[in-house]
């Protein structure tokens, strides 16, 4: 267009659009500023934002259409007026709200794209939906256990032994679970303990038509969901710094609440209108489907963030040549170590306290309010939703509030200290409260309140692996959470005995954990510590010196066996004699 017509549209001389042009082009690449690449280089999308925002040709052909078109929908030089250029920020400013600075922040405060998010947010969001399910598939029994309980005729004992079986296969997982996830990594393992507990979860129905076979279902539930938090503490050991450890643990194992809440919200209306089964075939659907996408979602890290793949794969990017974050084989895990460490000993303990309380409330309160309070299926399920929304606003307060105080200067140590014992008397106290009042409202309340407030473990007794030792955190959890499995065995099975023989729902479900809540905060606050172990001390126990003897028969025992299995000729009775009367010999010198 000449510049008579741009000088009929708006009466603005148009050397000034032209000079401005120039202007530009002369500077794109001479003055470029580096903060602008170095934010692109962040965002990882440093060649998009180059080819489409940065490029020198789009830049100089966008203003002009921006101008163009202002000119025609104004025929005014006012708003070209109102324009800037500044040459700092190598930015222009349109009305001080159309240029690509602007619109990207606004993108990211209202819009912001899964795909924009960096991996490690990504990390914490798809484990933390995988601990959604996990405890949709851990409360659903709790549900069904009331109509499965009428259906077969089964006791208050035989309903806690039930819900128990989960947890055999639970604690079996731990220390050879956390032991592998070291090696391997919990981006390979957590998938596959998702898939394993979803198609044991829908296997229910169909083994519920014997003992056995309902024991051996759930128990595999407990096997696959035994690796996930290991799993889960090894990807925050590795691609969540110290100061945000807080809020990533809270996040992630936020999800068993909001797990709680689905389950119990969906599971009712599914087995009043299709029967008990629907609730274990559906929510084994849905962790076979979270599968997949977890594998999508990392194939995409992988792409956009390989230094991120490469961490949760076990290595990490340096100058020099990958090393590997792991034990390897040529390094053998310090298990005497840990075993002699007090901060480990401390945080196996209160592990224990903390399962106890979650375990027999997650398995009984449903039963527990249908039972005090007089009420049907539906209603004490919506009734058990409380606490579990407790517990959501609860842990986010916790891991916000713990990471602010961290970064503050707040010592770790005490953080970690100040947040277990607020989830331990707090509920201790609101659980003494509710044994003492007849008062249904106040009661619910008071359990409610004592569920949320023990939400503020996930600020002390979860993060605190990963600071003892980051290398071996899905070890420590393995470890720690085996003596936290027990409370599932024998907690909600003498839950089911006590109220059997008692009819004291105060007796059975309170006291025992107001009991652990006490001594496990004493624990804690008296040992825990932040400061990363090096679990020098590796000896072999004095009680082993006593049991070399009898290694070396039982390795001979397998040599036996082996040569005895492969049909070797000089294998005879006599010599298998003679190793049964040494093994004898060697226990009763032990017994005298």
């Amino acid at each position: 267009m000449s510049q008579t017509g741009l000088q009929a549209l708006g009466g603005l001389p148009s050397c000034r659009i032209f000079a401005g042009q120039r202007r530009h082009h002369r500077r794109e690449h001479a003055a470029r500023p580096r903060r602008l690449i170095t934010a692109a280089v962040k965002r990882g999308q440093f060649e998009k934002d180059w080819e489409n925002e940065f490029s020198p040709g789009h830049r100089l052909a966008k203003r002009s259409e921006l101008e163009f078109e202002h000119l025609h929908s104004s025929a005014s030089s006012s708003s070209l007026d109102s324009g800037s250029y500044d040459g700092v920020e190598d930015d222009y400013q349109f009305n001080g709200s159309q240029s690509p600075a602007n619109q990207n922040i606004l993108h990211k405060l209202f819009g912001r794209h899964w795909d924009d998010l960096p991996a490690k947010y990504k990390l914490v969001f798809a484990t933390s939906m995988a601990f959604v399910l996990c405890n949709m598939d851990k409360v659903n029994i709790s549900v069904a256990i009331i109509p499965m309980a009428e259906d077969f005729g089964w006791s208050s004992t035989v309903s806690g032994l039930v819900q128990s079986s989960f947890f055999f296969g639970y604690m079996l997982t731990q220390i050879p679970g956390g032991y592998i996830i070291a090696k391997k990594g919990g981006r390979k393992i957590l998938p596959l303990g998702v898939g394993l507990w979803s198609l044991a979860t829908a296997a229910v129905p169909v083994m519920a038509g014997t003992m056995p076979g309902l024991f051996l279902s759930r128990a595999a539930v407990g096997l696959g969901e035994g690796v996930a938090p290991s799993s889960a503490t090894d990807m925050v050991a590795r691609v969540i710094s110290q100061d945000e450890r807080s809020r990533a643990m809270s996040f992630i194992f936020g999800g068993l609440h909001v797990g709680s809440l689905l389950g119990l919200f969906v599971a009712p209306p599914l087995i009043e209108r299709f029967g008990w089964p629907t609730v274990f075939y559906a929510f084994g659907l849905l962790g076979l489907g979270w599968a997949i996408w977890f594998e999508r979602v990392q194939s995409g890290i992988a792409i956009k963030e390989p230094e991120v793949a490469a961490k949760l794969q076990g290595y990490q990017q340096h100058s020099g040549p990958a090393v590997k974050l792991t034990a390897s084989g040529e390094q053998t895990v310090p298990w005497r170590g840990f075993l002699r460490n007090r901060p480990v000993q401390a945080l196996a303990y209160t592990h224990f306290c903390n399962n106890w309380f979650h375990y027999t409330m997650m398995a009984w309160l449903p039963s527990y309010f249908a039972d005090t309070l007089s009420l049907n299926l539906t209603q004490a399920a919506q009734l058990s939703l409380l606490p579990p929304v407790a517990a959501i606003i609860a842990s986010s307060i916790a891991g916000t509030a713990g990471d602010a105080l961290i970064s503050k200067g707040m010592p770790v140590v005490q953080v970690r200290k100040l947040a277990q014992c607020t989830a331990f008397l707090g509920p201790a106290l609101c659980l003494a409260g509710a044994s003492l009042t007849d008062d249904s409202h106040l009661k619910v309340a008071l359990i409610t309140a004592g569920l949320g407030l023990a939400s503020f473990s996930l600020a002390g007794l979860y993060c605190n692996h990963a600071d003892l030792s980051p290398r071996y955190a899905p070890v420590l959890l393995g470890l720690t959470n085996t003596t936290g499995a027990i409370p599932g065995i024998i907690g909600v099975t003498i839950t089911g005995a006590i109220l059997d023989k008692t009819g004291s729902w105060p007796l059975a479900l309170f006291v025992p954990s107001i009991v652990f809540f006490v001594t496990g905060s004493v624990v804690f606050a008296t040992f825990a510590s932040s400061d990363q172990q090096l679990f020098e001390n590796d000896a072999p126990f004095a009680v082993e010196k006593y049991a070399q003897p009898l290694y070396k028969q039982l390795g001979n025992a397998k040599r036996l066996v082996g040569d005895a299995a492969s049909g070797m000729p000089h294998i005879g009775g006599e010599q298998v004699n003679k190793f049964v009367n040494k093994v004898k010999g060697l226990l009763k010198q032990k017994h005298s």
